[in-house]
């Protein structure tokens, strides 16, 4: 099938045509309401009036070579529907947050400055003011398609019409408005494509069928696959254009959709083959958003935060995988598809025809997807509290959020940073502490490793408080700010109790803290233990010497502090020292409080940090230089001379999986043309009963990437996962081409 007609479409409306139109939609929309702004408007009264605004103002985009409504121009083309700007993009649904924003702020004014100051200290990350207000939701997505937005909404017309309470009629009528728009907006599409019908003859077929539908879905339940399919397509759009935030994933779409697929075949309404083309242009309609080979240099140039989710077990247990598992796998290969991004679960006893399915394009150089292992998640949600039938509907969105549909939206951009408390230990940063509103206590004079290590574990915690206090000090009052009516009408408790998901209305209301840095404080720590107590080569003081001053004159300390056992080199020194460190995370992280009352969730994991905040990182006792990369999650370090992936993943299995409610994350590159689909299922099955949580998996080869940079125009499809996405290599700056080259590429 050629779809050649449809990406030049798309291509031409979202590289030349979108983010002009989005800006003066913006424009015209932030005019409009601030005309009609009153300073004693209630927060649901604000948004209300951007639900009505916006959906009356917006013109929406019919594609003629694609049968999808859901375009309503009004974001710019990268933009996921998070308010904030994206390049510089801001979209109108940001309007009532950008009025009300200045609260974080007002309320405490010295939290807001020590925040900061944290922040740009890379102590820890927050996608927000307190919470992160733009990215990384999670909607449920399968109450529309069991009952239509008629059905959502006649929930709550029922609430508020015995609501007495004002403040929770307000909610209800917000809630109600916002469900009403997205109706409207839907209608509109009807009207449009009607319209259209008389000048686009070559189009009808696809207009007529925009016309027919979008009059009653996704109001009205979707009955066929098409309808399903197009039901996630325009809630993502519309939920990002009134509410302003990104809903980042599409969820598990091969389970949800399968039944109406199925029913469709029985009836003879629809081909395999017309399902498969269907799934195609809904892939391509995502993936033409953005240049393939757009450079990327800064923080997250290549990122659209859009997933969905295959495979995994179902509530009874059973392993998913039918035909549009593998259809939908096929597409992505075939139509050489980056964006969305395919989420992968795995098992110990998936089916073999699977394991084949997924690993084909990796074995084949190109690395699109990320693995997830539910023999390792779902124990450690249970542990978190989950039910078993949540645990095992988890999802994962954004780059690498894990959460349960519809019970929790757990931050997926929340990274704290361990190896920074330690780093200033290290260096007896005392100047900086004060600047920075925490002490860190030096371990220059501990008298053996066991203080060394509770001095660590101290400062730490003291990080781990400070970023707790912040939150729960600055965070509670994001209903105050902004609510997303919307948003919480399939979250689970917030209907039910008539509680914004901002204000913590969600059935779990837990943090998620992914710790950075465990590689190279547990490295560090090895270091420390062999060479000056274990060993006594040197004195603590020697070693700490060489470290402050950045290894310079200390080139053989440097070496032997390389040569020390290291995170996944499987010795016995490492697992079990990595094992004690990650339980003692675990103890403390369970002392916490998230901001809304729940629990803190421990995770492993950082984004392009391991570049980023590396620059801004002294050297540490493990052998690594001021401003060299840091590991990336449970990564064991470049610096160390592991020759086998096996060793890391027999490492792996000296940690309790289940203590990692927040996912953890490994890079592994595989051994290029070395790995026959025999010997992948094999190592996928080992990894599955090992605890790995999440995989980013590549299969390449250090010498094929050197030529890419030397002859790009040879390899214009060599696609890397890169840090939570992939990308082509050749679309890298040089900068991040080397980051990648220097990994650990095993025999």
């Amino acid at each position: 099938m050629n779809h050649q007609n449809l990406r030049n479409e798309l291509k031409n409306f979202y590289w030349n045509i979108v983010d002009s139109r989005s800006d003066e939609f913006c424009k015209e929309c932030l005019s409009e309401l601030d005309a009609m702004y009153r300073p004693d408007m209630s927060v649901y009264e604000m948004k209300k009036l951007q639900y009505s605004v916006i959906t009356d103002r917006f013109d929406p985009v019919v594609f003629s070579n694609s049968p999808f409504y859901y375009e309503t121009g009004t974001m710019s083309a990268q933009c996921d529907g998070s308010k904030e700007h994206r390049n510089n993009h801001n979209h109108a649904a940001g309007w009532t947050y950008w009025r009300r924003c200045h609260q974080f702020q007002d309320q405490n004014m010295e939290l807001w400055k020590k925040k900061t100051v944290q922040v740009d200290e890379i102590f820890y990350l927050i996608c927000g003011p307190y919470n992160d207000v733009n990215q990384h939701f999670v909607f449920d997505f399968k109450p529309i398609l069991e009952m239509g937005l008629e059905g959502i909404y006649n929930k709550a017309d029922k609430l508020l019409s015995t609501c007495r309470k004002p403040e929770e009629r307000e909610y209800l009528d917000a809630m109600c408005t916002g469900l009403l728009c997205i109706r409207k907006i839907a209608e509109k599409f009807s009207d449009k494509a009607q319209s259209l019908l008389a000048s686009c003859e070559d189009a009808s077929k696809n207009l007529s069928l925009i016309s027919r539908t979008a009059r009653n879905v996704p109001w009205k339940k979707p009955e066929t696959f098409y309808e399903a399919l197009n039901t996630y397509a325009f809630l993502r759009k519309a939920i990002g254009t009134l509410e302003g935030i990104g809903i980042n994933t599409f969820g598990r779409i091969d389970l949800d959709l399968y039944p109406f697929y199925k029913a469709d075949i029985q009836k003879g309404a629809i081909t395999e083959a017309e399902a498969y083309d269907l799934i195609c242009k809904f892939l391509i309609t995502w993936d033409m958003c953005y240049d393939h080979d757009m450079k990327m240099v800064g923080y997250s140039d290549h990122e659209m935060e859009n997933t969905y989710v295959l495979g995994g077990y179902d509530k009874d247990g059973e392993f998913v995988f039918n035909e549009l598992t593998a259809m939908f796998l096929r597409a992505n290969r075939e139509e050489e598809i980056i964006y969305p991004k395919i989420m992968v679960r795995f098992s110990e006893d998936a089916p073999g025809e699977y394991f084949d399915l997924i690993n084909e394009s990796i074995l084949k150089g190109s690395s699109t997807a990320m693995y997830l292992n539910d023999d390792a998640i779902i124990p450690a949600l249970l542990r978190a509290g989950r039910t078993t039938d949540e645990a095992r509907n988890y999802i994962v969105s954004g780059c690498w959020g894990i959460n349960c549909l519809g019970v929790e939206s757990v931050d997926g951009g929340c990274y704290v940073n361990v190896l920074r408390a330690f780093e200033y230990s290290i260096h007896n940063l005392t100047d900086r502490m004060e600047k920075v509103g925490m002490c860190f206590r030096p371990i220059d004079d501990a008298k053996n490793f066991e203080e060394v290590y509770s001095i660590t574990l101290d400062n730490i915690m003291t990080l781990l408080r400070e970023r707790e206090s912040i939150t729960i000090q600055g965070g509670r009052i994001w209903d105050k700010v902004d609510t997303l009516p919307i948003y919480s009408t399939t979250m689970q408790n917030c209907m039910e109790t008539i509680t914004d998901y901002t204000a913590g209305g969600a059935k779990y209301r837990d943090d998620g803290y992914k710790c950075t840095g465990f590689t190279n404080v547990v490295d560090s720590l090895l270091a420390i233990k062999q060479l000056c107590f274990d060993e006594k080569k040197y004195s603590l003081g020697q070693l700490l010497d060489a470290v402050r001053n950045n290894w310079v004159g200390y080139e053989e300390v440097r070496q032997d502090a390389l040569d020390c056992h290291g995170w996944g080199d499987g010795s016995k020194a490492s697992c079990e020292l990595a094992a004690r460190f990650h339980r003692d995370l675990y103890d403390m992280t369970q002392q916490l409080t998230g901001t809304f009352g729940g629990k803190v969730l421990l995770g492993y994991l950082n984004y392009t940090e391991v570049r980023f905040w590396g620059e801004k990182t002294l050297a540490t006792p493990d052998g690594r230089k001021s401003g060299d990369y840091i590991s990336q999650g449970l990564t064991p370090s470049r610096l160390k001379k592991i020759s086998c992936f096996t060793d890391v993943i027999y490492s792996m299995k000296s940690l309790d999986a289940s203590l990692i409610g927040n996912i953890s994350v490994m890079n592994i590159i595989l051994p290029a043309g070395k790995l026959s689909t025999e010997a992948c299922d094999v190592f996928l099955r080992e990894a599955a009963h090992s605890g790995v949580q999440a995989l980013q998996l590549n299969c390449t080869s250090k010498e094929e990437l050197l030529d890419a940079q030397k002859h790009p125009e040879k390899y214009p499809n060599l696609i890397v996962r890169v840090s939570g996405f992939s990308a082509k290599f050749t679309s890298l700056s040089t900068e991040w081409q080397n980051e990648f080259i220097s990994r650990t590429f095993y025999d």
